[in-house]
């Protein structure tokens, strides 16, 4: 036997990042990604990454990758441990090796994993295990899932100068349930902004100030050391 038929062979496979594409957006085009905010996008993706790595620790998608086991100079901790002289030969990753590694993030997703003096490089995972397990995940993204909300759909696609600039603050202030502006720090932002050419009036910008924060918050729900906190500190 030579050292040609000792290599494992693999089925297809493919990174991790468009995997996490796929499910969360249905496609790994950005050009067709469509979200009011990146926080949106942002917590598509964290949904998908947890699903796909869900799958992965319990073993359903398989895993594949190069290994090392040789430390790359010293590193105070093992989670930034680097390593050289990876296999040429790609091997599955046992599912337990998933449990305490820490992942190696780019922005691609990830490729390298490492637990405490063993890393792989050159993650892919198996094609099929991934179609197998996430196919409703991809489908629900597909045009047949929006036969029935075609007119809600449609009207997704309008807007205003005036909702888009909320939008904007939501993605400025990084505005949620748990974190909502005084609203007169919101005033002052979208008056210094512009619509149509014309500054925002102070009339107009007590209404946006009022439409991007919770019915609890505009009726004084807001507790006062998040006020105290969000406020300007005077020596």
């Amino acid at each position: 036997m030579n050292i040609k038929d000792q290599i494992p062979s693999f089925p297809e496979l493919i990174g991790f990042y468009w995997v996490m594409c796929e499910v969360a957006h249905g496609t790994s085009d950005e050009k067709q990604w469509n979200y009011h905010s990146a926080a949106e996008r942002n917590y598509a993706e964290e949904l998908a990454t947890a699903k796909v790595m869900s799958l992965i620790l319990d073993g359903s998608i398989r895993t594949t990758g190069r290994m090392s086991e040789i430390k790359k100079g010293p590193a105070r901790r093992w989670e930034a441990q680097q390593y050289k002289q990876h296999s040429k030969v790609r091997a599955y990753i046992d599912p337990e090796f998933w449990h305490t590694a820490a992942v190696v993030k780019s922005h691609i997703g990830f490729n390298t994993a490492r637990t405490n003096g063993r890393e792989y490089t050159d993650v892919l995972l198996v094609l099929d295990d991934c179609i197998k397990h996430l196919a409703d995940e991809v489908a629900a993204h597909g045009p047949d899932s929006k036969t029935d909300n075609t007119g809600a759909s449609q009207q997704s696609d309008y807007s205003t100068p005036y909702i888009d600039l909320m939008w904007q603050a939501i993605d400025h202030f990084n505005i949620s349930g748990e974190n909502q502006p005084i609203k007169d720090t919101l005033v002052e932002w979208f008056r210094c902004q512009e619509i149509a050419g014309q500054k925002v009036s102070r009339a107009t910008a007590e209404y946006l100030a009022s439409f991007v924060r919770l019915p609890e918050s505009r009726l004084g729900g807001n507790r006062p050391w998040k006020v105290r906190a969000q406020q300007p500190q005077h020596r």
